[in-house]
């Protein structure tokens, strides 16, 4: 992969996770990115690199679900949180950080019921987010 490509993935990586886990701990949004690269190092339909993954359609609803209301919100590009974001992709793309949820290829916030969470499946809890394996591998 070029430096060209790493990059492009880690922004997008980095407006996921802004966007899916800006309020959580280094560690929910940790678990964001891994959930994502997980998906990624075990291509299947949902994608064979990060921005296949970001943009099959309704898997990561504030990256293509035209009812998310995150789907058009945008970080200051000198906010902090947006600061961290980057920072923590980065070093998942070029593996220095610990990945807290090993296994997942799939997560929901507490507000959400979806139908496939199937709790044999489930993996962890960080913070608001909740992290299954729905591949069963």
């Amino acid at each position: 992969m070029s430096l060209r490509d790493k990059v492009v993935d880690m922004v997008f990586l980095a407006l996921a996770t802004w966007r899916e886990a800006r309020g959580e701990s280094d560690e929910g949004k940790a678990g964001v990115i891994h959930c994502i690269l997980n998906r990624v190092d075990s291509p299947k339909w949902w994608g064979r690199n990060v921005c296949q993954v970001l943009f099959k359609a309704w898997q990561v609803s504030s990256m293509t679900n035209p009812h998310d209301l995150q789907l058009t919100k945008w970080p200051d590009p000198e906010s902090e949180s947006w600061q961290k974001c980057l920072r923590l992709a980065e070093c998942a793309i070029f593996g220095t950080l610990e990945n807290p949820v090993p296994g997942a290829d799939s997560y929901h916030d507490t507000s959400a019921q979806p139908y496939w969470a199937d709790a044999s499946q489930f993996i962890k809890q960080i913070g608001r987010i909740l992290f299954y394996n729905t591949d069963g591998k």
